[in-house]
C-alpha cells in the first residue's frame, strides 16, 4: 500500500498544474478581459450631427479603430490626455513630423516626448483636423484620443456605451 501523504502530495501536484492550465487558458481566450479586440463603431449623421457610439471593453474601456492621415488606427479614448498620443512606430509609418522634444509628466511619471501636428483624424463620423498631437517612445499599440481632440466634442456616458457628437 502507498503512504496517503504520498498519494495527497501527488494529488496536490495535479491540482497546481490545472490550475495554471486552467488560468492561462482563461487569461488568453479573453475571459479575463485581456487584449479585447476594439469595440464596435456606430456612427451616424443627422440633423447636422455626426454622432458614435461605442461600448466599454470588458475592462471599462473605450478602443475603436479609427484613422489617422489616411492609415488605420486602434484608439484608446483617453480624456485624462491632455493631447493626443501616438506610438512611435505608428508615428514613423504614417510619416508624422517630430517636432521639439518635451518633457510631460503622465501617469507613469516623467517622460519626454515629440510635438506633431495630425493633419486628418477620424472615428467613425467625427473628423477632426489639424489635432495638436505628441509623439511617445514606450507607446505600445494603440494612440491615446486625448483632449485636444476630445475637448470639441460632447460626450455621454452611460451603462457601458459612450456616446460622441460633433456638430457639422
Amino acid at each position: 500500500m502507498s503512504d496517503p501523504f504520498v498519494r495527497m502530495g501527488r494529488g496536490m501536484t495535479v491540482l497546481f498544474w490545472l490550475l495554471v492550465l486552467g488560468g492561462g487558458t482563461l487569461l488568453f481566450s479573453g475571459v479575463l478581459g485581456v487584449g479585447d479586440a476594439p469595440g464596435r463603431v456606430e456612427a451616424v449623421v443627422r440633423d447636422g450631427t455626426a454622432e458614435v457610439r461605442l461600448q466599454a471593453d470588458r475592462s471599462g474601456y473605450y478602443v475603436a479603430e479609427g484613422t489617422i492621415n489616411g492609415e488605420p488606427a486602434r484608439m484608446l479614448l483617453d480624456t485624462g490626455a491632455t493631447s493626443v498620443v501616438v506610438p512611435v512606430d505608428l508615428a514613423q509609418r504614417i510619416g508624422l513630423r517630430r517636432g521639439p522634444k518635451v518633457p510631460v509628466e503622465t501617469a507613469n511619471g516623467r517622460s519626454e516626448v515629440w510635438l506633431t501636428r495630425i493633419d486628418d483624424l477620424r472615428l467613425g463620423t467625427l473628423q477632426f483636423r489639424d489635432v495638436r498631437a505628441a509623439i511617445a517612445p514606450g507607446l505600445e499599440g494603440q494612440v491615446l484620443l486625448g483632449m485636444s481632440a476630445l475637448g470639441s466634442v460632447e460626450m455621454t456616458q452611460s451603462g457601458g456605451e459612450l456616446v460622441i457628437r460633433q456638430a457639422l
